[in-house]
């Protein structure tokens, strides 16, 4: 199969599949046939991407938070709001393989598996990450060190370390293996706690590695002007990753105001971000390492997530679709009656539409 060339300027959506509640995650199988998604309603959705089979798997008792599924075996992990990881496989629509009852005290806000399908990794609201064994989620070590929540979790491509990093702005670096503490990289303009705030704000929402592991990308915002709806500067920061040393700080053209929920490095070096905007459209970045301002851009609505296809030509975007309202979600000409918000399942090809798809359209 032919494998088109990157060409960021001429992306567009191949594909949508629509779902009526919010899904908050969304990724790709390794193998690039399936997608699976999870979100407000507590069900965890797997699609065949050839004939769009959409199958539910229920076992969740609050809303999912996460999702990750293994590099080799036919397994699914996801996790939620109550500290629970399930294990499923895929491919059938059965009970979990095995269930984690206590990974977290409260949301699992990260999910990751090493490369080589050893460690199933968690990090949440306790500020602990903890290492499972996939196979069977027994407990394999945990790790202490960050003081607030962990948000965001990710492993070098060489599949000795993984990075974590929190509220506050800390990223630490761990060995996989023996999970020691090696360093920590400072990235506390992404967190902000002005004397009015009720509430810390910010924190390293997303984190990842460029393909050859030089860089780390660190997402998130800075300036928050307040912590209702936390208004903020959506900013990522690389570093680079032998030093630990920041090199440069990213941002963005249009008028987003929350942090990169997601961010994605290319084959070509091209880093791929999504932030998010309330009550209306946010955007989906892209940049060369050579320069701070973007060298692409497209109009979005807001996004939690985003997963490359195996074949680095497909990204998978979660976007969110309104309801009509924020607060309870009734629209004021039926107060009776409540509209939740849905998402909208987008795929964009990352190279220009072939000929005959332009005549189609």
């Amino acid at each position: 199969m032919n494998i088109p060339s990157l060409n960021i300027k001429e992306s567009w959506v191949a594909r949508e599949l629509k779902h009526d509640r919010q899904l908050f995650r969304a990724q790709f199988s390794s193998d690039g046939k399936f997608i699976a998604a999870g979100g407000q309603d507590k069900l965890v959705y797997v699609w065949e991407l050839e004939g769009e089979k959409k199958t539910a798997f229920n076992a969740h008792k609050t809303w999912v938070s996460s999702l990750t599924f293994h590099p080799r075996e036919k397994h699914l992990f996801t996790a939620d709001y109550l500290g629970v990881i399930h294990c499923w496989n895929y491919e059938a629509n059965s009970k979990p393989q095995w269930t984690i009852s206590n990974a977290d005290r409260d949301n699992v806000r990260a999910l990751i598996v090493t490369p080589d399908g050893k460690y199933l990794i968690s990090a949440g609201d306790d500020a602990i990450i903890k290492v499972w064994n996939p196979a069977n989620g027994k407990p394999v070590a945990q790790l202490e060190g960050h003081k607030e929540c962990i948000f965001s979790l990710a492993v070098s491509p060489d599949g000795k370390h993984l990075v974590s990093g929190d509220l506050f702005g800390s990223v630490l670096q761990w060995n996989i293996g023996d999970w020691k503490p090696v360093r920590k990289l400072d990235a506390k303009i992404l967190h902000t706690r002005l004397d009015n705030f009720i509430a810390d704000v910010g924190g390293v929402r997303s984190l990842a590695f460029s393909k050859n592991g030089k860089l780390l990308a660190v997402g998130g915002m800075k300036e928050a002007k307040s912590n209702a709806f936390c208004p903020g500067k959506p900013t990522v920061l690389i570093f680079d990753w032998a030093s630990g040393k920041q090199k440069n700080e990213l941002g963005i053209k249009g008028k987003s105001d929350g942090p990169f929920n997601a961010l994605r490095f290319l084959d070509d070096g091209t880093l791929i971000g999504h932030t998010e905007i309330l009550h209306a459209n946010s955007e989906l970045t892209f940049w060369k390492m050579d320069a701070p301002n973007p060298l692409h851009s497209i109009t979005n609505g807001s996004a939690y997530d985003l997963s490359l296809h195996p074949d680095g030509r497909q990204l998978l975007v979660p976007t969110y679709v309104s309801g009509g309202a924020s607060g309870n979600g009734a629209r004021k000409q039926h107060r009776e009656k409540y509209d939740p918000n849905g998402t909208n399942l987008k795929i964009f090809n990352l190279f220009a539409k072939p000929p005959e798809e332009e005549k189609e359209n």
